[in-house]
This record gives structure tokens, C-alpha cells and sequence, in this order.
């Protein structure tokens, strides 16, 4: 979805991981501001270099190929733009995916 936005758009990844003894929410927001594409997370803001952008687009690659597995935490990721919304979860315990995102806020 990174890769599509126009100006002016937007998408969100919103990141819900729930297991025996945790859950959380998390949302990450990257906006197309002047052909100039810029995430937020919480109080923070990012603007992306191409290997950010990488980065968002490998992540979307991996998670649309995740297959099932038998994990008791499931790591549940809405995808969203204004024309769709995709929904996808990972129940692997050995992806997790969203850490690499988080990881660019630092």
C-alpha cells in the first residue's frame, strides 16, 4: 500500500497482538505529504528514506504470505486506505513483523 499512496493520502497499519499474559494495540500512520511519504507512530514522527519505504513494502509482502501456524499469541494487522482494508493474522510466534516497523521510530 506505501507504494500507491498519492498525495494527500494515506494508510494505517493497526497492529493488535494478544497472547496468554499481554495485549496491545498499535497503530502506525504513513502519509503522502508533497510526493514526501512520512510515518507516525504514537509522538513520533518519521520521514521515509527509499530503505524505509523498502522496509514497508517487504513487510507487506511477508505478511500477505503467512501461513498458519499454532502459536497462542496472535498477532492480528488491519491494513487501510480510503479505497480498502485488509486484515490479515500471524500465528506463528516467529515472525513478528511489525517489530522491524517499530524499530525505525528509535
Amino acid at each position: 500500500m506505501v507504494e500507491s499512496l498519492q498525495h494527500g493520502e494515506q494508510f494505517t497499519i493497526q497492529i493488535t497482538s494478544i497472547g496468554c499474559f499481554h495485549g496491545e494495540r498499535q497503530i502506525i500512520t504513513v502519509l503522502n505529504k508533497d510526493d514526501v511519504l512520512i510515518a507516525h507512530f504514537k509522538d513520533k514522527r518519521k520521514v521515509l528514506s527509499p530503505l524505509d519505504i523498502d522496509k514497508f513494502i517487504s513487510f507487506e509482502l511477508q505478511l500477505r504470505n503467512i501461513e498458519f501456524g499454532g502459536c497462542t499469541t496472535i498477532d492480528t494487522y488491519v491494513l487501510s486506505n480510503d479505497f480498502e482494508s485488509l486484515k490479515f493474522s500471524d500465528s506463528t510466534c516467529s515472525w513478528s513483523g511489525y517489530k522491524r516497523l517499530l524499530a525505525l521510530f528509535k
